[in-house]
């Protein structure tokens, strides 16, 4: 059993049902889990109100941090409070991974790359996305993702995801530059 925290960036439904799913997956797996809204004052409401604010307890306490992030170009409106969590709160031995409104397999946009980024130099170890193989439904996908992240036995889990093929190579951590708040608008 692991601690997931679950942490979603977005103005519409789609991420959020996203993040339920996975948030379903990992209690399915018997982990334990804290959802968390990353949103700027007048982000508007989405399905549910109660999410609670982040803080560092928050990724103190959790084994596995999980980041959908909706948009495209970052806000340190909506950003700004995770990278600066993420500066200040040791986090080494933590997993995480990404996703965005197409889940973990789509591309990363440049908010995605920014919070990778800032968890990378955080020293969280990122897990590889995407899946060769699995649901082809994009909630059962999630779901799945959340039982796996939820696993006692991570170290065999962590056999189920692979990067996805592309035609352009990943930056490596050398090519690019922790977020700065000149980089967030």
């Amino acid at each position: 059993m692991a601690n997931v925290l679950i942490l979603f960036q977005a103005n519409t439904e789609a991420v959020e049902q996203l993040a339920l799913a996975v948030a379903v997956g990992a209690v399915e797996a018997e982990g334990l889990i804290r959802l968390r809204r990353l949103a700027g004052p007048d982000a508007p409401e989405v399905g549910h109100k109660s999410y609670g604010e982040l803080r560092g307890a928050d990724l103190i306490w959790a084994d596995v941090i999980v980041v959908g992030i909706e948009a495209a170009a970052p806000s340190r409106e909506e950003l700004g409070g995770l990278f600066d969590l993420l500066r200040e709160t040791p986090l080494a031995a933590k997993r995480a991974w990404t996703f965005g409104p197409a889940g973990p397999d789509a591309a990363l946009t440049e908010s995605r790359s920014q919070v990778v980024q800032a968890l990378e130099a955080a020293r969280v170890s990122l897990l590889p996305l995407g899946m060769q193989s699995g649901p082809e439904d994009p909630m059962a996908r999630m779901k799945l993702y959340g039982r796996l992240s939820a696993s006692a036995d991570f170290a065999r889990a962590t056999s189920f995801f692979s990067l996805p093929s592309t035609s352009e190579p990943e930056p490596s951590i050398s090519e690019v530059s922790t977020p700065s708040e000149s980089m967030v608008k």
